[in-house]
């Protein structure tokens, strides 16, 4: 049986007899491609832990030691482990502050984990009674009613109000295995992992101030020492602030502070949660910028390439198309050839560039938004798929619009290589 001879046969012989050439091609628009991709995830990406960093302050201020700032930045956004402290009694005052909702203090130790990682782990000691940030970030991955009841652990084997012995939260970085986790030599149990928010946050693990206060000892037999004195309780590294509505933000800060100086002999800084974000959206504003540029300036350039290779296969192949001609081909039958070799290349190329993007930025999601020094929350599958359809689509069209030039060239030609 005759195999029948279409537009799309000729233009995959041509692709085949041509094998160095149309490799150059698939690279180019491969290239493109995973470029394209690439920026659609970090855009995406980049925006998400943003986003994942204000949602999951969850306070107006954040009241530090002086001199901490920079620390309890570097925790928020790179999970970078740090130690501070400043007396507990400080948090009453803060209450009593007009225009001051609701207060919740925390407090690190900072470690690594003989089990989870390789690296530092952030432990983090959060009071459940007064808690208005960790407990709702983590409704999302556990039981919302038994959090409800988390309450402090105290004493005795289960003490707690919501009947566990250690509560203990991990970050979605943290590997956790048979959901235990082991610090200074003790075991302890993990009741859930944090959902991802692409911030440092996702490098620590949170425990209410009982299990603090086990692993603070164990780690004192073992020579680690974070302040002296054996009450822990009495010391608190970070005040988070909500305010209540109506109250402005700089006047608050201006009368916490006034308050804490009067009261105490400690100086204190306090960080707005609003300015810190609106310092990082900045600096995402000049990723986002160069980003854009190396899109535009990389489809430019595959564009060109495209063309210029097109229109020299025109030239190439004009006594192919004379015989096409002259055998009955019609002028849409010519334009059909080179444009089914411009799709072909184009879905060729976008999915090897696709596949390769993912193939890099997948694996190494967690190592390149340490690099970058910004908030990354990786998209999620669905986004994923949504971006590869863009790319998939931007690839063809380019590779499309680029062969323009040659196939109304083409539709002009006559038989013995005359335009009409």
């Amino acid at each position: 049986m005759e195999k029948a001879i279409s537009s799309r046969y000729i233009a995959l012989s041509n692709l085949k007899q041509k094998p160095y050439r149309t490799a150059a091609l698939l690279i180019v628009i491969a290239l493109t491609s995973a470029v394209l991709l690439g920026s659609l995830i970090f855009t995406s990406s980049l925006k998400s832990g943003i986003t994942g960093i204000q949602s999951r302050l969850g306070a107006d201020l954040m009241i530090v030691p002086e001199g901490s700032e920079q620390k309890m930045e570097s925790l928020l956004l790179y999970g970078t482990p740090n130690y501070f402290y400043m007396d507990s009694n400080i948090e009453e005052i803060v209450r009593g502050v007009e225009g001051v909702d609701a207060a919740t203090s925390q407090i690190y130790l900072a470690t690594v984990s003989d089990s989870c990682c390789d690296f530092p782990v952030q432990i983090i000691g959060f009071d459940p009674k007064t808690d208005f940030i960790v407990k709702n970030w983590a409704k999302s991955r556990y039981n919302k009613r038994a959090l409800e009841n988390v309450g402090d652990a105290g004493t005795g084997e289960n003490a707690s109000s919501g009947g566990f012995s250690e509560v203990l939260f991990a970050g979605c970085n943290v590997n956790i295995e048979k959901k235990t986790v082991r610090f200074f030599g003790q075991i302890h149990k993990v009741l859930a992992k944090l959902a991802k928010s692409g911030s440092g946050m996702d490098n620590v693990i949170y425990t209410d101030l009982a299990t603090l206060e086990k692993i603070y000892f164990d780690a004192k037999q073992k020579g680690f020492g974070f302040f002296t004195g054996d009450d822990i309780r009495s010391k608190v590294s970070v005040i988070f602030v909500k305010l209540s509505d109506g109250a402005k933000a700089d006047s608050a800060a201006l009368k916490i502070r006034r308050a804490v100086e009067n009261q105490t002999a400690q100086k204190i800084q306090i960080i707005q949660g609003e300015k810190l974000v609106s310092s990082l959206m900045n600096k995402l504003s000049a990723i986002l910028v160069f980003l854009y540029a190396i899109c535009i300036l990389v489809l430019v350039i595959a564009f060109m390439t495209l063309s210029v290779v097109f229109s020299l296969s025109i030239n190439e192949r004009l006594k192919e198309f004379s015989i096409l001609r002259v055998l009955g081909a019609s002028h849409s039958t010519l334009r059909g050839i080179v444009f089914t070799e411009a799709g072909l290349l184009g879905s060729g190329g976008a999915i090897i560039g696709i596949f390769f993007s993912l193939l890099i930025i997948l694996p190494f999601n967690v190592l390149i938004s340490d690099k970058i020094g910004l908030p990354f929350a990786m998209a999620g599958i669905s986004q994923l798929v949504i971006f590869a359809l863009i790319d998939f689509v931007l690839s063809i069209s380019a590779c499309l619009l680029s062969s323009v030039f040659s196939a109304v060239r083409i539709s002009k030609f006559e038989p013995y290589g005359e335009v009409k």
